[in-house]
Protein backbone atom coordinates (compact mmCIF):
# COMPACT_ATOMS: atom_id res chain seq x y z
CA UNK A 1 0.00 0.00 0.00
CA UNK A 2 1.25 3.46 -0.81
CA UNK A 3 0.90 6.37 1.55
CA UNK A 4 -2.84 6.89 1.38
CA UNK A 5 -4.29 9.46 3.76
CA UNK A 6 -7.28 7.59 5.17
CA UNK A 7 -7.92 10.48 7.56
CA UNK A 8 -8.43 12.83 4.60
CA UNK A 9 -10.62 10.29 2.82
CA UNK A 10 -12.81 9.85 5.90
CA UNK A 11 -13.03 13.65 6.26
CA UNK A 12 -14.25 13.93 2.67
CA UNK A 13 -16.73 11.05 2.94
CA UNK A 14 -18.47 12.69 5.89
CA UNK A 15 -18.21 16.19 4.37
CA UNK A 16 -19.86 14.87 1.20
CA UNK A 17 -22.69 13.34 3.26
CA UNK A 18 -23.21 16.63 5.11
CA UNK A 19 -23.34 18.49 1.79
CA UNK A 20 -25.67 15.93 0.20
CA UNK A 21 -23.05 15.37 -2.50
CA UNK A 22 -23.81 11.70 -3.04
CA UNK A 23 -21.73 11.45 -6.21
CA UNK A 24 -18.62 12.59 -4.31
CA UNK A 25 -19.59 10.33 -1.41
CA UNK A 26 -19.90 7.30 -3.73
CA UNK A 27 -16.56 8.06 -5.42
CA UNK A 28 -14.78 6.91 -2.26
CA UNK A 29 -16.19 3.37 -2.47
CA UNK A 30 -14.76 0.34 -4.25
CA UNK A 31 -16.91 -1.58 -6.70
CA UNK A 32 -19.02 -4.05 -4.76
CA UNK A 33 -18.60 -2.19 -1.44
CA UNK A 34 -21.18 -3.09 1.18
CA UNK A 35 -22.86 -1.07 3.90
CA UNK A 36 -24.56 -2.51 6.94
CA UNK A 37 -26.50 -0.78 9.69
CA UNK A 38 -27.29 -2.64 12.89
CA UNK A 39 -30.95 -1.79 12.20
CA UNK A 40 -30.97 -3.06 8.62
CA UNK A 41 -29.62 -5.55 6.15
CA UNK A 42 -26.30 -5.55 4.34
CA UNK A 43 -26.57 -3.66 1.04
CA UNK A 44 -24.23 -2.83 -1.81
CA UNK A 45 -23.62 0.91 -2.16
CA UNK A 46 -26.02 1.41 -5.10
CA UNK A 47 -28.86 -0.11 -3.06
CA UNK A 48 -27.93 1.78 0.12
CA UNK A 49 -27.72 5.26 -1.45
CA UNK A 50 -31.48 5.85 -1.84
CA UNK A 51 -31.95 5.18 1.87
CA UNK A 52 -29.10 7.50 2.82
CA UNK A 53 -30.48 10.22 0.56
CA UNK A 54 -33.96 9.87 2.05
CA UNK A 55 -32.80 11.24 5.43
CA UNK A 56 -32.41 14.72 3.92
CA UNK A 57 -34.79 14.57 0.93
CA UNK A 58 -37.40 16.69 2.74
CA UNK A 59 -34.95 19.54 3.31
CA UNK A 60 -33.53 18.17 6.54
CA UNK A 61 -29.91 19.18 7.02
CA UNK A 62 -27.14 17.02 8.46
CA UNK A 63 -24.01 17.87 10.38
CA UNK A 64 -21.61 15.82 12.46
CA UNK A 65 -20.67 16.91 15.99
CA UNK A 66 -18.45 15.44 18.68
CA UNK A 67 -16.30 13.56 16.13
CA UNK A 68 -13.80 11.03 17.48
CA UNK A 69 -11.85 8.96 14.97
CA UNK A 70 -9.19 6.25 15.05
CA UNK A 71 -7.40 5.38 11.82
CA UNK A 72 -5.41 2.19 11.27
CA UNK A 73 -3.61 0.67 8.33
CA UNK A 74 -6.71 -0.22 6.29
CA UNK A 75 -9.56 0.85 8.55
CA UNK A 76 -11.07 3.82 10.32
CA UNK A 77 -13.54 3.93 13.17
CA UNK A 78 -15.48 7.08 13.86
CA UNK A 79 -17.84 7.94 16.67
CA UNK A 80 -19.96 11.03 16.11
CA UNK A 81 -23.30 12.63 16.74
CA UNK A 82 -25.29 12.91 13.53
CA UNK A 83 -27.38 16.03 14.00
CA UNK A 84 -30.35 16.31 11.68
CA UNK A 85 -32.27 19.59 11.63
CA UNK A 86 -35.78 19.14 10.24
CA UNK A 87 -37.37 21.87 8.10
CA UNK A 88 -39.52 22.89 11.11
CA UNK A 89 -36.34 23.52 13.15
CA UNK A 90 -36.61 20.36 15.26
CA UNK A 91 -33.24 18.74 15.92
CA UNK A 92 -32.68 14.98 16.00
CA UNK A 93 -29.32 13.87 17.44
CA UNK A 94 -28.12 10.29 16.99
CA UNK A 95 -24.93 8.88 18.50
CA UNK A 96 -23.34 6.69 15.81
CA UNK A 97 -20.29 4.46 15.44
CA UNK A 98 -19.04 3.89 11.90
CA UNK A 99 -16.39 1.28 11.06
CA UNK A 100 -14.90 1.61 7.56
CA UNK A 101 -12.60 -0.89 5.86
CA UNK A 102 -10.41 0.17 2.93
CA UNK A 103 -8.57 -1.60 0.16
CA UNK A 104 -4.95 -0.83 -0.78
CA UNK A 105 -6.07 1.99 -3.08
CA UNK A 106 -7.88 3.83 -0.31
CA UNK A 107 -11.35 2.85 -1.51
CA UNK A 108 -13.94 1.83 1.06
CA UNK A 109 -14.88 -1.83 0.78
CA UNK A 110 -17.18 -2.13 3.79
CA UNK A 111 -18.99 0.14 6.24
CA UNK A 112 -20.63 -1.08 9.42
CA UNK A 113 -22.75 1.54 11.19
CA UNK A 114 -24.13 1.17 14.69
CA UNK A 115 -26.82 3.54 15.90
CA UNK A 116 -29.64 3.89 18.39
CA UNK A 117 -32.78 2.93 16.46
CA UNK A 118 -35.00 4.67 19.00
CA UNK A 119 -33.24 7.98 18.44
CA UNK A 120 -33.28 7.47 14.66
CA UNK A 121 -37.06 6.86 14.69
CA UNK A 122 -37.52 10.56 15.52
CA UNK A 123 -36.36 11.37 11.96
CA UNK A 124 -39.61 9.97 10.61
CA UNK A 125 -42.11 11.63 12.94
Amino acid sequence: MTDIDLEAIADDVFAAAEAGDWERFASHFAEGAVLRQNVGVELVLADALPGLQSFTADGTTLRYDNVRRLVGKLHATELHDAVFTKPDGREVRIDICVVMQFDGRGKITRVDEYLDSGAAAALFT
